[in-house]
């Protein structure tokens, strides 16, 4: 079975996919980090990441692709997957997209904003368009934590006087 590492950083104000060759897409993010648009072959494609945690992900007017659980698709063959989260642990943001024996792993430091680590198991169709989902998930998912974070240390911090 194949094996291969790939990353997404950031490049400017776009992201861009390193490790298949010469990659013609992009992921630019919209305010907040809960919405964006990946660039493919000249077409655009809106990606949102919705739900309290931002869990769940969707590419596409008609959603060609949508990381939620169980509930994942991804263009090709139609054989399922599951697109599995943890919460961060050790400093680390971790998914996976899992088909049979074929899987993706998604990596993100919450140290290293600027880059995804991509581990890529198995053939996929399209990979350079779920590399940029994948990384949307984990990027949008830190941006919100972080947002919880700052909200909850400005109410400590305006206690009883």
């Amino acid at each position: 079975m194949a094996k291969t590492a790939l990353s997404v950083h950031k490049q400017g104000d776009t992201y861009v996919v390193d490790g298949l060759g010469s990659p013609s897409g992009a992921l630019k993010f919209g305010r907040g980090m809960r919405t964006g648009t990946v660039t493919m072959g000249g077409r655009a494609l809106p990606i949102a990441a919705t739900g309290r945690l931002r869990t769940r992900v969707t590419a596409g007017e008609d959603a060609i692709l949508c990381l939620d659980g169980q509930g994942a698709f991804v263009p090709g063959s139609g054989a399922p997957v599951e697109w599995r989260t943890s919460r961060p642990r050790r400093g680390r943001y971790h998914a996976a997209l899992v088909r049979g024996s074929d899987l993706i792993d998604f990596s993100l430091a919450r140290s290293d904003g600027k880059s995804v680590q991509i581990s890529v198991d198995g053939h996929w169709d399209q990979l350079e368009l779920i590399a940029l989902a994948g990384s949307f998930a984990l990027l949008s998912r830190r941006r919100g934590d972080t947002y919880l974070k700052m909200a909850f240390a400005g109410i400590v911090s305006h206690g009883p006087h």
